[in-house]
């Protein structure tokens, strides 16, 4: 039975399932921070996901991401896998404007200060709901 690693329950938000992955958002509120999940148990590497589900994962992470950027004007699509501190294997999906307070570096370690509002949760879960109907 899939289990949801702990700390990524903890830093995010459901928003729905989909093609056997989870939608989440991450409770920052400075950037627009989405995470996949495939719930399939074991996975650790994405040559764990067979070929058809690894490519739905992906292209769903990228046509999300366009969508997102034209919708909402955003300057860059971050794409990232890493792993090194949650195994489970995820894809990160981070919307990226040069104001951002990471901008241009990285947002993993980044000390964001502001959890989601109730607003920003509602909109952003609004848009993925959107795209993935």
């Amino acid at each position: 039975m899939f289990k949801l690693d702990n700390r990524i329950e903890q830093d995010s938000f459901l928003v729905k399932e989909f093609n056997d992955f989870q939608i989440r958002i991450m409770d920052v509120r400075e950037v627009f921070w989405v995470i996949l999940i495939p719930t399939k148990i074991n996975l650790i590497e994405l040559s764990d996901l067979d070929i058809e589900k690894r490519n739905i994962l992906i292209n769903f992470a990228v046509e999300l991401g366009d969508f997102l950027k034209s919708n909402e004007e955003y300057d860059k699509v971050n794409i990232a896998m890493l792993g090194n501190v949650v195994s489970q294997l995820h894809l990160h999906l981070v919307m990226r404007n040069k104001h951002d307070p990471a901008w241009p570096g990285p947002v993993w370690g980044f000390n964001f200060k502001n959890k989601l509002d109730g607003k920003t949760k509602s909109n952003r879960s609004k848009l993925i709901l959107k795209f993935s109907k």
